[in-house]
């Protein structure tokens, strides 16, 4: 079963060898094989679900109940209305004329209707318990990951020339064994992130977050049946450092220690210019743009490789998404940094939630329904969550 399963994500490879060129090739050398990253992915991807949720509670949980952690739930008594229930479910921020509607179909006033929100929002409100759980996670992987990648990285000549990415492709260009692996964890660290994205608590920015982990998945997938693994590497290592720290910002929030925090957003802001902003267009978009189709005028027999195939237009198209996501995420960062300093609060418009504690407060403030229709077009963050 299995050789059938793999015999069939190898008809997905192109034949990117001739006879000629695996002979040249010292027989100890290894080069990408679809079958052997595809089904291992899955299975990891599943193992580290399991031992997210084992470290959750052998030891994420005891660390934040030791720095006091948040952990409880609202226990609220919200009466179930199936009208509500049901634009609850399209909507947690109903705008008034939704209020409106609900409010006649439910035969309730439009206060009662915005009461019953409020109070059904904090039944679901996410506690810093869990969000300290989400975050530990991504600091333990992106932690490890980042310093294996250099440790891989550090002595391979694309590392500081991204020129050498197309050198001898396709068919001169061999993986080593950290190499193999280091694709394999990430592609299954986010094949991981995909299921949990949908499963755990609902993100305001969970469009793009979505957007981002499938092109990353597609990239990983599309390089390694191609073997452009080599500007692969480089677009996960310039991308892994930033997010251990941000999640270690979001540690530090969770458990009080705010200065802490607010030190880490700052070495965060600074490391996110650097990688996303500069680095990553300098030498990942460079790269494909300027240096593969130079290289490509050598290309011998595989021109169909380079240049305009429709492989290498669409790792290009990809890894521009990638950049406009990056330029969408620093004006949000850009946000958060003028919050800190408009409200001396430190803030993270980057949120894990689509509710907010202080959308609840501000309920409370307004009586009237005419002000309280407003609550919903203010637009509001919320802290590093």
């Amino acid at each position: 079963m299995m050789d059938w399963l793999n015999g069939m994500i190898n008809r997905l490879q192109p034949d990117l060898f001739r006879p000629e060129d695996l002979q040249s090739l010292p027989p100890d050398e290894y080069v990408p094989k679809l079958s052997d990253i595809v089904l291992p992915s899955i299975f990891l991807a599943v193992l580290f679900i399991i031992i997210r949720h084992l470290l959750d509670g052998i030891l994420i949980k005891p660390i934040g109940t030791y720095f006091h952690v948040n952990d409880t739930v609202s226990k609220e008594n919200v009466p179930p209305i199936p009208v509500l229930e049901a634009g609850y479910k399209v909507s947690r921020n109903p705008k008034p004329d939704a209020i409106m509607s609900l409010a006649k179909k439910s035969e309730m006033t439009v206060r009662q209707v915005e009461i019953w929100f409020r109070k059904r929002k904090k039944q679901d409100k996410v506690t810093d318990m869990k969000r300290l759980e989400d975050a530990s996670w991504q600091f333990i992987f992106y932690f490890i990951m980042s310093w294996y990648g250099i440790y891989v990285l550090w002595d391979k000549p694309w590392f500081t020339k991204s020129v050498h990415c197309w050198t001898g492709y396709p068919t001169q260009q061999t993986v080593s064994d950290g190499i193999y692996w280091y694709y394999l964890l990430e592609l299954a660290f986010y094949i991981s992130s995909i299921v949990t994205i949908c499963t755990d608590h609902k993100r305001k920015d969970f469009v793009e977050m979505s957007v981002h982990h499938i092109v990353t998945i597609l990239l990983i997938g599309l390089s390694w049946n191609y073997n452009a693994v080599r500007v692969g590497t480089l677009v996960i290592c310039i991308h892994d450092p930033v997010d251990y720290i941000l999640a270690f910002a979001k540690m530090s929030n969770y458990c009080k220690y705010i200065k802490v925090s607010d030190l880490c957003f700052v070495l965060f802001a600074v490391v996110w210019i650097a990688t996303r902003l500069i680095i990553y267009p300098y030498m990942v978009l460079y790269s494909v743009t300027i240096e593969l189709p130079e290289y490509a005028n050598n290309s011998g027999p595989h021109e169909q490789y380079y240049g305009n195939s429709f492989v290498m237009q669409l790792l290009k198209v990809m890894l521009g998404v990638l950049q406009i996501l990056h330029i969408f995420w620093s004006i949000l960062i850009a946000r958060t940094a003028a919050t800190k300093f408009t409200q001396g609060q430190l803030q993270d418009v980057r949120s894990d939630s689509e509710n907010s504690e202080q959308e609840d407060e501000s309920s409370h403030k307004h009586h009237t329904e005419d002000t309280s229709h407003m609550n919903g077009h203010i637009q509001r963050v919320k802290k590093i969550s």
